[in-house]
């Protein structure tokens, strides 16, 4: 082969091999959309819930699941198309109204809460599993639809709340569990409302809480007020209901909490070994003592916690345990007065243990008992106040704008409530077992200050200008705009750090107009928002609890996308990147008073592939979403038609195992599908082995023809 041939050879498998390298690529393209009619907002309660993503039927292709303002749930097919082709309009499969069936009437029927789940409690492999849509309406109607969408059961609960309120926090549960035998599933819906100017009140309400009212005073012509008022939900409370998923029928409810002091006999207290949630013993407790101290192993397993908006508010079951004492010296001549939690001993006493004919026999009679007993048992058991089953949630978790609130699941009483402040995230970011707070200046400033000042962490210093300002106790730095502070400890023991989230500079000097941008001159901070942050976990070679360790990610409206990870031995932060990205918003007050016009940025992490561990960071203002990498990397943008109501929902409508976008507007919802390149993985490393080979061949060709065969002498004979 020629030199040149080879060179050209060369060349063109090194065009080939680069272009290859940008294999993996992605990208979300314009799917599908759905227009609907834009409602005026009045209060945060008429905010619908965002779509869901489910496989009602059980065929294997998913829908997307709406809530319109006129009270309907209508199931979207996101069909699957060419890309590069735009947004399409996606085909309504079905529609259910929410309205009574005898009179339709539309007040009180919106959608604010909606969940789709099984409820089956076994089931064969083999055949498709069915979900149910569960949906809580404005006016605290509880119902139930199949697969099919036809109503199963209703429950209305407006009795036990005030008729000028509005929904504050509202979500549902719905598994498969049960806690009765019969039962087929468990849903349970939790909420707290707040109390509705009257100013704000539609005319056809008005009439309506009329005519409730005079029904209500005729009925308390032949009932008790004692008995009527016993049932009003505390509005300063959370409230749960627990329902048959099959039936509807109400299980246990947790209007208010009990907080009235028990006398406690001391014969009833749980011994330290007994680590049984038992809900009896529980209520003997003193009512300051609503405290997570004993499960604090069970609560770190359920953060983070960050809440901003009502559709942060989630139940979830999970499965509490307390905290395991250091057992004690045993003492000689003591014995232990519970052998309910003794072991078992796996040697039967008088037996020889070293002899191996016997273990022999032993073990196969084990297997013969075994074999016949086996039996069929049911894929999911009852959960009772006696179920103690390490892979059976004894709990449900609710994440509010309080905190953390967790309630026995076969009772309905809680076990524990964690007050924790609104905008900020909870987490242990430094894996020491700890708690950890995240708060930012404007997402709770105040009440950072007033917090820390409760437990002696602030002080007050005066300038060189007389002008007082607030210090956390251990910082030199004074608390200003720009800044989060990081603290650890329930209550607040010790502050980890103290960082800035804008316009980052090498060890924190001459930040936000102090002696830059022009010397002096302070920028304009009035309008500055941040998102709550969120925390992308991260491997620093040491084991740690899931939901622990790993590096804290804010955002600002300007945006501004900041990463820091935690110091040495938990304490200070380092800074890992800040990227400048499109993701701003801007959030006026409207003259009108109305909130239709407020732009929900969005801060989260997510996975491109369902069930993957790695996650990346996804970030979105009011005219586009950037998907950055861990690292800081910028991946991938998305331009949004319109400014979102709701955070974008990552989820895979397209049945292909990769994680698409659906944008919320006050105009419609958009999906956006991702694509990838087709994978040549193969390809480049066969492209790369023929690049060694032909530098090979090259070198020894030129090696090998300075060597040739001498020339014939040109002199006569």
């Amino acid at each position: 082969m020629r030199k040149r041939d080879l060179a050209i050879l060369m060349l063109s498998a090194f065009a080939i091999f680069f272009s290859l390298q940008h294999e993996g690529d992605f990208s979300f393209k314009e799917a599908w959309f759905h227009l609907s009619d834009e409602y005026p907002i009045k209060y945060e309660g008429d905010r619908l819930p965002p779509p869901i993503v489910a496989d009602l039927n059980g065929d294997g292709r998913k829908e997307v699941l709406i809530a319109t303002h006129d009270a309907k749930i209508q199931v979207l097919e996101p069909h699957s198309r060419r890309v590069d082709e735009g947004f399409s309009e996606a085909r309504v499969l079905a529609e259910v109204s929410l309205l009574p069936d005898k009179t339709r009437i539309a007040t009180g029927r919106r959608a604010v809460a909606m969940a789709t789940g099984v409820i089956e409690k076994t089931y064969d492999k083999r055949e498709a599993r069915k979900q149910v849509l569960v949906v809580v309406t404005s006016g605290w109607s509880v119902m139930c639809f199949d697969h099919n969408l036809k109503k199963l059961w209703e429950e209305n609960l407006q009795k036990d709340f005030p008729h000028n309120a509005h929904h504050r926090e509202i979500a549902i549960s719905v598994s498969n569990y049960t806690l009765r035998h019969g039962d087929a599933g468990l849903v349970i819906v939790g909420g707290r409302m707040e109390m509705q100017p009257h100013m704000h009140i539609d005319p056809f309400e008005e009439i309506e809480m009329a005519e409730k009212k005079a029904e209500e005073h005729r009925r308390s012509a032949t009932e008790k007020d004692e008995s009527e008022s016993a049932g009003t939900v505390d509005l300063r409370h959370f409230a749960f209901y627990a329902f048959s998923g099959r039936s509807g029928e109400l299980r246990w409810t947790r209007k208010k909490e009990n907080i009235e002091a028990q006398a406690s006999d001391a014969a009833q207290l749980i011994p330290q070994h007994n680590y049984k949630l038992d809900v009896h013993a529980l209520n003997t407790r003193h009512p300051g003592e609503f405290e997570c101290r004993e499960f604090r192993e069970s609560i770190l397993g359920i953060m983070p916690h960050r809440w901003e908006h009502r559709e942060d508010t989630v139940l979830k079951l999970a499965h509490f345990r307390r905290h395991k004492r250091r057992t004690l010296k045993k003492l000689p001549g003591k014995t232990t007065n519970y052998p309910l939690h003794k072991p078992e001993e796996k040697q039967s006493p008088g037996k020889d243990v070293t002899k191996k004919i016997s273990t022999v026999i032993d073990k196969t009679v084990n297997m013969a008992k075994s074999a016949k007993t086996k039996k069929n048992m049911p894929y999911i058991p009852t959960i009772t106040n006696y179920t103690q089953l390490w892979w059976v949630p004894n709990v449900v978790v609710a994440h509010e704008k309080e905190g953390i609130e967790a309630v026995h699941l076969a009772s309905g009483r809680t076990l524990c409530k964690l007050h924790l402040q609104e905008g900020g995230l909870h987490a242990d970011i430094n894996g020491d077992g700890v708690l950890d707070h995240i708060q930012t200046n404007q997402s709770g400033f105040v009440m950072l200050l007033m917090t820390l000042s409760a437990f002696g962490f602030t002080h007050k210093v005066v300038g060189a200008n007389g002008a007082e300002q607030t210090v956390v106790s251990g910082s030199i730095e004074v608390l200003r705009p720009c800044w989060a502070v990081a603290t650890s400890g329930v209550p607040v023991r010790e502050q980890l750090f103290n960082a800035s989230i804008c316009h980052h500079r090498p060890f924190n000097i001459f930040q936000h107009g102090e002696f830059s941008k022009g010397f002096g001159r302070h920028p304009d901070l009035s309008s500055l928002e941040v998102a709550a942050p969120i925390m992308i976990p991260t491997n620093d070679g040491h084991k740690h609890r899931k939901g622990s360790h790993g590096d804290v990610i804010f955002l600002t409206n300007r945006g501004e996308v900041t990463s820091y990870s935690p110091g040495l031995h938990g304490h200070d932060a380092i800074w890992n990147w800040q990227l400048l990205t499109g993701a701003t918003w801007s959030n006026l007050p409207s003259p009108s008073g109305m909130t239709e016009s407020t732009v929900i940025p969005t801060l989260k992490p997510f996975p491109l592939r369902q069930q993957d561990s790695q996650v990346v960071i996804l970030a979105a203002g009011d005219q586009e979403a950037v998907v950055l990498s861990p690292g800081g990397a910028l991946l991938t943008s998305v331009d949004l038609p319109a400014p979102p109501t709701h955070s974008l929902v990552c989820d895979d409508f397209s049945n292909d195992g990769l994680t698409d976008l659906i944008l919320v507007t006050s105009s419609g919802v958009y999906g956006f599908v991702q694509t990838r390149q087709p994978g040549a993985l193969f390809f480049s490393t066969l492209v790369g082995c023929l690049i060694v080979v032909m530098g090979v061949l090259f070198v020894s060709q030129y090696l090998n023809s300075g060597k040739g065969k001498p020339r014939m002498s040109s002199q006569p004979l």
